[in-house]
């Protein structure tokens, strides 16, 4: 399965926008606040993910680094919520990332026209939303591309292109250093 993903980032006040459009427009697929510990390589993205709303975790690899283009191979394997601890110490102990950060981010998901769109908050990148369309292969990418082009310009929303994505990254990054 590959996730195809595009980003924009918000202010305060086009978050509440977004926010008040979606909730009129799409369907709520709840809240889905997570602590999220990124460990990050040159060419692909770890996460141990504690997702807080729902009481599970998971481990999470993403085979693409963000700003590389909009489709993302990820593995999954979820794992006892009581073993977070336990997961973050396997891969600090297993993996040489070029930096590992945690965060909170809260989230709320919601589903438009076949699109999730994820209406997010993280103290690395403020008010932001991600829209994202899983696909089994990477033959329907353009499709799922323009879907999600369309559904967020059907919303307002600008969405970040991918030099603009690793750019944005780049600058969390190095605020955290």
């Amino acid at each position: 399965m590959f996730e195809i993903e595009h980003r924009a980032v918000l202010t305060e006040a086009e978050h509440s926008a977004l926010e008040a459009a979606l909730t009129s427009r799409a369907q709520l697929l709840g809240t889905d606040d997570k602590k999220v510990g990124y460990y990050i390589f040159p060419d692909k993205l770890l996460k141990v993910v504690h997702n807080i709303s729902r009481g599970d975790a998971k481990l999470s690899l993403k085979l693409t680094a963000l700003g590389e283009g909009s489709a993302f191979k990820e593995l999954e394997v979820p794992f006892a919520e009581g073993s977070i601890e336990t997961m973050k110490e396997i891969c600090d102990l297993i993996t040489c990332p070029q930096q590992v950060i945690w965060g909170t981010q809260k989230r709320t998901n919601y589903e438009l026209e076949g699109v999730e769109i994820a209406l997010k908050w993280s103290e690395d990148w403020g008010h932001h939303v991600e829209f994202e369309i899983v696909v089994p292969d990477l033959a329907e990418k353009d499709a799922a591309d323009e879907r999600i082009k369309d559904v967020a310009q059907s919303l307002a929303v600008t969405l970040m292109t991918e030099e603009e994505v690793a750019a944005f990254s780049a600058k969390a990054r190095a605020a955290r250093k």
